[in-house]
């Protein structure tokens, strides 16, 4: 793959670039945050390119919501932790 066929990771690029607009609208607060999801999309880009998928778009929402819920977790444990104290 990449001299023919594009990569996952070429389309994962080519599909948060289409954001771009989206991230211009958004507030300066909530962009920070959004930058966090994208980096959750490349993070993840390594299984998103065994899915195989047909849109590439999907696999890289699924590393997004996966990021978010990776932090969640860890911020779950922290508070358990605290309170056991």
């Amino acid at each position: 793959m990449g001299r023919t066929n594009s990569t996952y990771r070429q389309h994962l690029d080519n599909f948060l670039d289409s954001l771009r607009p989206f991230r211009k609208a958004l507030r300066t607060e909530n962009r920070e945050s959004f930058d966090e999801l994208k980096e959750s999309a490349h993070s993840f880009a390594h299984a998103g390119s065994y899915l195989n998928y047909s849109n590439p778009r999907m696999p890289a929402i699924i590393s997004m919501i996966l990021g978010n819920r990776k932090k969640l977790n860890e911020l779950e444990k922290r508070v358990e932790r605290l309170e056991e104290k």
